[in-house]
């Protein structure tokens, strides 16, 4: 298949650069014909990257699959492009450069990544060539420049004429009320990042041989760099566009306090922004008395990230209210897959998928309110102080990373998408996100239930509302009657409804006071910032004060037909349940006797190597127990504290 893609590009900066490039290498690999047109050479500093000879090379690719990736530049404005009022005419030139390269090269579906003004070229190639167009929003296009009133129109109308658009949540909702068919809307999620490149081995980014690259082949970049710092001292790292949001500020801020505590450590930024605020950054720095501190390098290109990433004490991303609710940085992502340490503001690491499993203090370091900045710099001082445990919280982040890899599929989709839309055939259902929301009558915790109450013909809810702990009840009575009048087949049947009504009990109890909020993100409590690979036996696990341990005789569940196993005896399957807070559910958990009676014993009393020792005293399963505690406690079943502070904790509760 031929495709032409219409986006952003290196060495433009940013994430939807870098995706747009590893998409097109994807699908070239994949055996496609990629034509990429693309403004990126247009790209002035301070948002372009600084790119070498053998970067150039990278952009372009041919691939043993017969596959390959060409790139066509527009030109930057010049003398022959002179209109009034003087701007460069992108999408003209885009559209231009692209119905050319089709006059060549016969596309197949045109793909546009961004609405301005890939998607509006997009659009307008897709007219002229005949072909489909699948656009793909973003974030800042989709939360912003849809939003402004002199170009709402002209997108609503691209959005609607595309065969397929690619979005999700809000933004997918959005389409939908502005016109476009629900069938139509497609998510194929992000981009897979290639392990080769963002891992813990690799090469190290040395600053002096950059500025030296830099002074020589790229002169159009020497005023990106900026500050004295010569990185000749551990260093924290930051990259992205700079800002408020983006906490910026507050970590100078932090920076002077550390300067002032005479922590040698400084701060390298990897970071730019408009000139008004790039003005201001090196203002305040100069300002704090940190320029000595920090220094700003130029933009790089996607690939040598890992660089930058490896050469860092830890690396943070800071992001809090941002304006865009649904933007979702993928640095933190990249941070930990590359097997560095994340410092993160909650905002960001809460929208990494499963980042209960991402404990602060164990396999990154979250940071409550970034504005703080006592509570910031007085954590960074903790870390630069005893860096320690930074390697295992890096590796541990890595292992999270790589386990929560929801992507790795997403080339693939992509593919199907574009193929589907080439083909004019209708799009697979299980890629659709339009259709999301349908409403059900029924309770989640009572599937069981509900369906033997149809079964039976009982009568529940009558007015449609979902099926309660009281309506659960009326069925289990009167399926407890059908099985005295001697029906056989309904044994099972209640053993399951029982069940599920002592799982609703247990999640309807009382919350326990848990000493503090309950947040997932911070369930390590110690005077020591984060948790090293030794400190774990000393340590005290303390049960998660929603936790609720349930037992069942299954037997009848697993061979409802079959005689009870004398010899064998009763089959107690344990349950872990949880009481809900703030109407929050948390999914119920079948578990062995063994993590149950791990479980019993974690109550504040006993330190994990106790546990361990009394949960099973052989000596070689006390290791195993002891990684049984921790897999508990990143499921987010435990939660870990030291001697002092559960000391504290239980004169408080006296």
């Amino acid at each position: 298949m031929r495709i032409c893609i219409i986006g952003k590009f290196p060495p433009i900066q940013g994430g939807v650069s870098a995706r747009t490039y590893w998409t097109a290498h994807g699908l070239a690999k994949r055996g496609h014909e990629v034509h990429v047109v693309t403004n990126a050479k247009e790209a002035r500093p301070p948002f372009r990257t600084h790119m070498r000879r053998q970067d150039w090379v990278r952009c372009q690719a041919k691939y043993d699959s017969s596959g390959s990736v060409t790139v066509h530049w527009t030109d930057p404005v010049d003398n022959s492009q002179f209109y009034i009022p003087l701007a460069s005419a992108f999408v003209s030139k885009l559209v231009g450069t692209a119905a050319r390269v089709h006059a060549e090269h016969s596309f197949d579906v045109i793909y546009s990544h961004y609405l301005e003004p890939y998607g509006v070229a997009g659009h307008l190639i897709a007219e002229i060539a005949g072909v489909p167009h699948v656009v793909r929003l973003a974030g800042s296009d989709a939360g912003r420049l849809w939003r402004h009133p002199q170009l709402e129109a002209l997108y609503d109308h691209v959005l609607r004429s595309a065969a397929v658009v690619i979005a999700t949540g809000v933004v997918a909702g959005r389409a939908i009320k502005h016109g476009v068919r629900a069938e139509r809307i497609v998510s194929v999620g992000g981009i897979d990042l290639p392990e080769d490149l963002f891992r813990p081995e690799g090469p190290v980014l040395d600053l002096a041989a950059l500025r030296s690259e830099v002074e020589l082949d790229d002169p159009d970049l020497r005023q990106e760099f900026w500050g004295s710092f010569a990185g000749d001292v551990p260093y924290l790292g930051v990259y992205g566009k700079l800002g408020e949001t983006k906490g910026s500020f507050a970590l100078l801020a932090a920076m002077q306090r550390l300067k002032q505590s005479g922590l040698k450590v400084g701060l390298v930024a990897m970071g730019h922004g408009w000139p008004a605020l790039e003005a201001k950054f090196r203002a305040r720095a100069e300002e704090l008395g940190i320029a000595d501190r920090v220094l700003q390098i130029p933009f790089l290109p996607h690939w040598r990230v890992p660089e930058f990433l490896r050469s860092c004490l830890a690396v943070c991303c800071l992001e809090q209210d941002f304006p865009i609710i649904f933007h979702a940085p993928a640095i933190a992502r990249e941070v930990l897959t590359c097997g560095s340490c994340l410092i993160g503001s909650t905002e960001v690491i809460r929208k990494l998928p499963d980042y209960e499993h991402l404990p602060s203090g164990y396999g990154c370091v979250a940071i409550e309110d970034v504005q703080d900045v006592d509570a910031l710099s007085a954590r960074l001082a903790e870390i630069v102080r005893d860096p320690t445990p930074i390697a295992s919280v890096a590796a541990r982040g890595r292992a999270f990373a790589q386990a929560t890899h929801m992507d790795a599929a997403a080339p693939d989709r992509l593919e199907q998408v574009l193929i589907a839309a080439a083909r004019r055939r209708a799009l697979p259902k299980r890629l659709r996100s339009g259709g999301e929301g349908t409403v059900t009558a029924e309770d989640p915790r009572f599937p069981i239930t509900q369906l033997a109450a149809c079964e039976l013909g009982v009568s529940i809810q009558k007015d449609g509302r979902p099926i309660d702990l009281a309506a659960a009840q009326a069925v289990l009575a009167a399926v407890e009657s059908r099985e005295r009048e001697g029906h056989t087949d309904t044994g099972a049947i209640a053993t399951a409804i029982r069940l599920e009504i002592a799982i609703a009990e247990a999640e309807e109890s009382r919350p326990e006071d848990s000493g503090g909020d309950g947040d997932q993100l911070f369930r390590f409590h110690a005077e020591r910032w984060a948790i090293a690979d030794d400190d774990l036996g000393a340590l005290i696990p303390v049960r998660d004060p929603q936790l609720r341990i349930l037992t069942s005789d299954v037997a009848r569940l697993v061979d409802p037909q079959g005689e009870p196993d004398q010899k064998a005896g009763p089959r107690i399957r344990h349950i872990v349940a949880f009481a809900q807070v703030a109407g929050e559910r948390r999914e119920p958990l079948f578990v062995s006797e063994e993590i149950a009676r791990i479980l019993e014993l974690c109550d504040g009393r006993r330190t994990a190597a106790e546990v361990a020792a009394e949960a099973g005293p052989r000596r070689g399963r006390i290791e195993r127990r002891l990684q049984q505690i921790e897999g508990l406690f990143v499921t987010g079943l435990l939660w870990l504290r030291d001697r002092s502070l559960q000391q504290a904790e239980t004169e408080r509760q006296a």
